[in-house]
């Protein structure tokens, strides 16, 4: 745990020369730790007020700088704060910090910023987890996603599956508390129907990570088939940009090619391999093919390119079989390349594109989206995009669905195993908002974070 008794100081913008670079400075004597290096002093840090003055290393200046104080505990943070916007130098923004730091500041730890607003109930810390996602997100679709979760959308979501959760235990635990009563509070069919829309309700939720996760992590999407099938021309046609070489020469590429692209609002890399063909001509195009195959162990979509000007033949059939058998994801999209000549006869089945009009490359970047989102991927209106989310509300399904057990099993008797289950499953949703996360969950989360967040 930090100690938030301390001020801390950090730089706050990325490393590197920029027009401007930010300082900041969060803690019980922010405004008096910035004053003492700043021309106007800790009483001309009026409060959400910018001052322009200048920075100070003793008498020497280092820069004409704009600061604001914001008085806590209505900040970021929620405790007083100040920034200190300086021109992007390394050298002055260094230079500020160790003036901050010699004037009673502690150096930031990385994400403190974040954790401060977190203990100080600014956040919960599912907020604070998705301001990484927002910090590293690519693409619009992972950025709405990102900050619907800082604006508490998922938090909001949480507490409403455990609402009828907590209200069930009350009941049931009256129950063990009261067990004179004629009449059960809440009986084993009662609680049966309720437990079984809670588990639904939660495997709802972390059902969307299938699709979540693709967000922050990023899908890898591998370009398979037969030598010249157009695996590199349709690469570049979904990149908009001439990355591989294409010749009309068999076995051009005879190594994996990897590129992000935004496929549908997905961050993805494409990889263009090397022909797939069981007799290889010499050694490279061997080596090749086998890199070809662990890009299909590691992919989450395969896109299986046939020729549509060729005739289809046996080694098409064999091509087809390994890449469905050694596609990590088991997805897999065929694609029936070169619409824009005359179709072979006996060639059918597969998204027909061309690289050379660009006739269907939209229709597969939506078509491989959503194969990477799945069933229902766009249906709810949460997506949860971290592992230790989905791990928790797994865990909380699991424990409901022995609570929904002990109520169908042991009828006469299921409060005292239910009432363990369901504080067990609201302990587990309470670990996403972190009213029941552990120092070992806080520290994992915020050293994710960058210095200054």
């Amino acid at each position: 745990m930090t100690r938030t008794a301390d001020t801390i100081a950090a730089i706050a913008t990325p490393a590197g020369v920029g027009a401007l670079g930010v300082l900041r400075l969060s803690g019980p004597r922010a405004r008096e730790t910035a004053g003492r290096f700043l021309s106007f002093g800790p009483s001309g840090l009026e409060p959400r007020r910018a001052v322009v003055g200048r920075a100070f290393s003793g008498k020497e200046a280092l820069d004409r700088v704009v600061a604001v104080f914001y008085p806590g505990p209505g900040t970021a943070t929620g405790e007083d704060l100040v920034e200190v916007t300086a021109h992007g130098s390394p050298f002055i923004l260094r230079r500020l910090l160790e003036e901050a730091i010699a004037a009673g500041a502690r150096s930031a730890l990385p994400g403190e910023f974040t954790q401060r607003a977190f203990l100080n109930g600014r956040l919960d810390l599912s907020q604070a987890e998705a301001v990484c996602d927002l910090i590293a997100a690519r693409t619009g679709r992972a950025h709405r996603a990102a900050l619907e979760a800082v604006e508490g959308a998922l938090s909001r979501e949480v507490r409403a599956a455990a609402a009828p959760i907590a209200d069930l235990l009350v009941r049931v635990e009256a129950g063990l508390d009261h067990p004179e009563e004629d009449v059960p509070i809440v009986g084993p069919e009662e609680a049966s129907a309720e437990l079984e829309r809670a588990r639904v309700r939660v495997l709802a939720l972390a059902g969307t990570f299938r699709s979540g996760r693709l967000l922050t992590e990023g899908a890898r999407i591998a370009i398979v088939g037969r030598p010249n099938a157009g695996k590199s021309s349709l690469l570049n046609a979904l990149l908009g940009a001439e990355r591989a070489i294409v010749c009309p020469s068999p076995g051009t590429t005879r190594d994996t090619i990897e590129e992000p692209c935004d496929l549908g609002g997905i961050p993805a890399v494409l990889i263009d391999t090397a022909g797939l063909t069981a007799d290889p001509t010499d050694e490279a195009e061997a080596m090749g093919i086998e890199r070809t195959l662990r890009a299909l162990e590691r992919c989450d979509l395969a896109l299986l390119v046939e020729d549509g000007s060729a005739a289809p033949g046996a080694e098409d059939s064999e091509v087809a079989r390994i890449v469905t058998e050694r596609s990590a994801a088991g997805t897999v999209i065929a694609v029936r390349s070169k619409s824009d000549l005359a179709p072979a006869s006996g060639r059918a089945g597969g998204l027909a594109v061309s690289a050379a009009t660009g006739a269907g490359i939209s229709e597969l970047a939506a078509a491989a989206a959503a194969a990477l989102a799945g069933p229902g991927g766009e249906e709810h209106a949460v997506t949860v995009t971290s592992a230790r989310h989905h791990a928790a509300l797994r865990a909380c399904a699991a424990e409901l669905a022995l609570a929904l057990r002990a109520a169908k099993e042991r009828p006469e008797s299921f409060e005292e195993l239910a009432a363990g289950a369901l504080r067990s499953s609201l302990k587990e949703l309470g670990t996403i908002t972190g009213e029941d996360a552990g120092q070992d969950v806080l520290a994992a989360v915020f050293s994710r974070f960058c210095v200054g967040k």
